[in-house]
């Protein structure tokens, strides 16, 4: 308990027996008598009110975790994804074949997959903090390297091998195994503000070309370095815990008796499969089901091969029908802009399920690479604006909702390598994506192929996610 401010007179409680008593003496008059019971009335309601103060803080510390990973997320993975805006100063300058440089990217997402499974083992057994801050110096140091790269095997080891692994262990394994620690019944919202730093990965664009106009590729890349090893790292190591229970607090920061779940239920999730949800769930019992390979299929087709091959592309491609390189980088930020947007509709799935939402997503995204395959010059500007939007807010909509469907249907101790897992599946088709459009573009002349497998992967994803079914294992509460 807290120090009362108090004099000691009225914490030792010597005017109690006034208000018990009824003998006569110095205090010993009834309205002394009734000042008293007042004396003690005031002191118990001070003292509940400090204790009480003393335990809540002013905001759940989950909440500033999830903050740390926001910024993580426009920091870390606008990182990877300015590589979008630096690829066509990379063409200009070194005349490589596109599908060649493109692996830069291929070969950072293949590293960070690979480093997936690992991070969520060192999560569980190490802790976060020491992974994450790991990986911060990892990716600062790998950004920085990258100013020197003359070579496509310099990139390959810089900003592919050093950059992917310092990414991967300070970025979503980490924090989706964090988060799902820390809440329970804000899951949804905590997983979606996550996520909605992923709009500033992808809002970075125009920031990106002006800095390329204005001190050149190589130096963008090493002050990106400065600027995550700066600010990432510190924050880390102030902020990011394991556990509640590692500071004293409960999930959602409730108390126990607030945290109870009637029978079958948890928070807005009912257990329509008990003996599924009663199952401390590992990697290698993961394997073993149907929904994992499923889950990871998901993964695969819309954040590996679908999102990356439009991601890596997609200002070489405005620039190649004649905009710009900074009308196409500003305009393709609204990418970001709406991917943040997404991310926070995305809620919309702990009232409506997961498949529901997804589906709505894919059809959104669908209609927008429609359009980004019968843009033919810079006549109809509209039809980039319209694909920017509509990508973007789909991919954001979509995005929590896959990492909330994992939750969904796998919990358990070792949760940390399954997250894992499920992110090397994305790094797998991340890393054939980039190479993928690039050597389509080769092949053919132009994206239209790459496009249109996009368009599929993403109706793939969907569907995908329907057949593992979370809502067979944990269903919403309307």
């Amino acid at each position: 308990m807290p120090k009362s401010p108090l004099p000691p007179l009225f914490q030792r409680g010597e005017f109690l027996p006034l208000a018990k008593g009824g003998k006569e003496g110095f205090y010993g008059s009834p309205s002394k008598k009734l000042w008293g019971i007042r004396a003690e009335k005031l002191i118990t309601g001070f003292n509940k009110t400090m204790q009480n103060k003393h335990r809540e803080p002013f905001l759940f510390h989950g909440w500033y975790i999830v903050f740390v990973g926001a910024t993580a997320y426009a920091l870390g993975y606008g990182a990877r994804y300015s590589f979008s805006v630096i690829f066509p100063s990379l063409l200009e300058e070194f005349r490589w074949p596109r599908d060649i440089t493109a692996t830069m990217l291929s070969f950072h997402i293949f590293i960070y997959g690979i480093m997936a499974p690992i991070t969520g083992f060192l999560v569980d057994r190490t802790g976060p903090r020491k992974t994450m801050v790991v990986g911060g110096i990892l990716l600062a140091s790998g950004l920085a390297l990258s100013r020197w790269g003359s070579q496509v095997w310099h990139f390959w080891i810089s900003f592919g091998l050093i950059s992917g692994m310092g990414l991967c262990m300070m970025g979503a394994v980490p924090f989706t195994t964090v988060l799902r620690n820390w809440f329970e019944k804000k899951r949804g919202l905590a997983l979606s503000l996550l996520f909605f730093g992923s709009g500033g990965a992808f809002g970075c664009y125009p920031a990106i070309a002006w800095l390329i106009d204005w001190t050149g590729w190589r130096n963008t890349f090493f002050i990106e370095g400065l600027i995550i090893a700066g600010i990432m790292v510190p924050l880390i190591i102030l902020v990011v815990r394991y556990h509640p229970r590692d500071m004293g607090l409960e999930e959602d920061g409730l108390s126990g008796s607030e945290h109870s779940h009637p029978s079958g239920m948890e928070n807005n999730l009912q257990v329509v499969d008990p003996a599924w949800a009663a199952v401390d769930w590992s990697l290698a019992k993961a394997a073993r089901t149907k929904r994992f390979w499923l889950l990871c299929l998901t993964a695969f087709s819309l954040w590996g091969i679908m999102q990356n091959i439009l991601v890596a592309h997609q200002v070489a491609f405005a620039i190649d029908i004649g905009y710009t390189k900074i009308y196409a980088s500003s305009v393709l930020s609204l990418f970001g802009l709406t991917y943040a947007l997404g991310c926070l509709a995305s809620l919309i799935s702990d009232r409506i399920g997961r498949e529901f939402t997804i589906t709505i997503g894919t059809v959104i995204g669908i209609s927008g690479i429609i359009v980004l395959m019968f843009i033919g010059d810079t006549s109809r500007p509209w039809m980039l604006y319209y694909y920017a939007v509509t990508l973007g807010f789909s991919n954001g909509f979509c995005s929590p909702v896959i990492a909330a469907a994992v939750t969904d249907i796998f919990q358990g101790r070792r949760v940390g390598s399954i997250v894992g897992a499920v992110w090397f599946a994305f790094a797998l088709g991340g890393t054939i994506g980039p190479w993928l459009g690039g050597w389509l573009f080769e092949l053919t002349g132009n994206y239209l192929l790459a496009f249109l497998l996009a368009l599929i992967l993403f109706g793939v994803a969907c569907a995908a996610i329907w057949l593992a079914a979370p809502r067979k294992v944990r269903r919403i509460i309307r």
